[in-house]
């Protein structure tokens, strides 16, 4: 019989001056459909329910580079709190800038970001101790669908290309982190998710 989950903190609430966080997320991130990931091979830390070791794609899957220029990649992306009636849970919320236009982008990005379901791990700034809070994951547990897409052909930040925000509601987390053991060896089951899985 289950019973009554903590909700309690247990860890003093400071300031990490030895590692101070900083805003921001990096360039690239990569993003999954979220029908291709094999949630049954997929590894959570011991110690860290919040950490995720690994991420397996099905066999023939692979992800997709999303990469986003500028001073300030992925403006807009958020978590916030979700009150509920028995629970609390999490909504995140990401942008992404499309900037580019045409039949194929139309066909194989646009078209599918408008009624897909996605996971999408982008990389910190903030890195964190030994590199624990560099990657993050959101679109895990509910799934990322998009909640606005528009194409402003005048937009001075899309240069007329296309604006996507992909929202996941009722994440019971309030955050995903993904981390398998040091940051190299992370990095590289980051970037072996652009490979079709065999």
């Amino acid at each position: 019989m289950a019973g009554i989950c903590d909700s309690i903190i247990s860890k003093g609430i400071e300031q990490n001056c030895e590692n101070p966080i900083v805003k921001g997320l990096e360039a690239d991130a990569v993003i999954c459909n979220r029908a291709d990931v094999d949630f049954s091979k997929s590894v959570f830390d011991e110690s860290f329910k919040n950490m995720l070791k690994t991420l397996i794609l099905k066999s023939g899957k692979k992800g997709y580079p999303v990469v986003q220029q500028g001073s300030k990649p992925f403006t807009g992306t958020k978590i916030s709190l979700a009150t509920g009636t028995y629970r609390n849970t999490f909504t995140n919320e990401i942008s992404i800038a499309v900037l580019d236009n045409g039949p194929d982008v139309a066909q194989n990005i646009i078209d599918g970001l408008a009624n897909g379901s996605f996971v999408l791990i982008t990389k910190n700034v903030h890195k964190g101790e030994g590199g624990k809070a560099e990657y993050q994951v959101y679109g895990y547990y509910q799934g990322l669908r998009a909640t606005a897409i528009e194409s402003d052909k005048y937009s001075e930040d899309t240069d007329g290309g296309w604006l996507v925000t992909l929202q996941e509601t009722s994440a019971p987390k309030a955050a995903l982190f993904y981390f398998n053991t040091d940051s190299k060896t992370t990095e590289t089951q980051f970037k072996s998710l652009l490979t079709e899985a065999g």
